[in-house]
């Protein structure tokens, strides 16, 4: 479990870097799971057991960031788009079948395709990286709208 507490380390470090920013902070836990997915694509063992592990560590704290940079700018359909975005969490019920499909065909067919059950993540790579194009969009998106969310956040509750 020592790996794991390094893992919780990095986590916890990772958002203090952010500053309580969630544009940032999608950002950066965004790259890091697509480091942590690449890493346990490339490694085996406790190493990638550690690394996928991880990966559930760094969307833990990307949900509040994607949900109040969706909703932001939206004015009166904020409550509209606030649903919306609840009902689409039905995507973390469709992506891990599809994975599964994914990882049942690799393994079945190691010996024709060349690749085992680890390289399934391949999925949860682009799902990371395209939480990391929203990150880096968004803020753009939403200074073209007069919004400057990073300014409006600091202040805390």
């Amino acid at each position: 479990m020592y790996w794991y507490f390094v893992c919780v380390l990095i986590l916890v470090a990772a958002f203090y870097i952010t500053q309580d920013k969630p544009a940032k902070t999608l950002l950066i836990f965004s790259l890091l799971g697509i480091m942590a997915m690449m890493v346990g694509i490339f490694t085996e063992g406790k190493v990638a057991t550690y690394a996928f592990l991880s990966g559930g560590l760094f969307c833990s704290v990307m949900w509040p960031c994607i949900f109040s940079l969706s909703t932001a700018g939206l004015g009166k359909y904020t409550t509209q788009g606030s649903a919306f975005l609840i009902m689409m969490i039905l995507g973390g019920a469709i992506i891990p079948p599809i994975q599964g499909k994914l990882a049942d065909f690799l393994q079945s067919n190691t010996e024709v395709v060349g690749f085992g059950i680890h390289n399934s993540y391949w999925i949860t790579v682009a799902c990371f990286a395209y939480l990391a194009l929203f990150a880096f969009l968004v803020k753009g998106i939403l200074h073209k709208q007069g919004i400057d969310y990073d300014a409006s956040t600091e202040a805390g509750h």
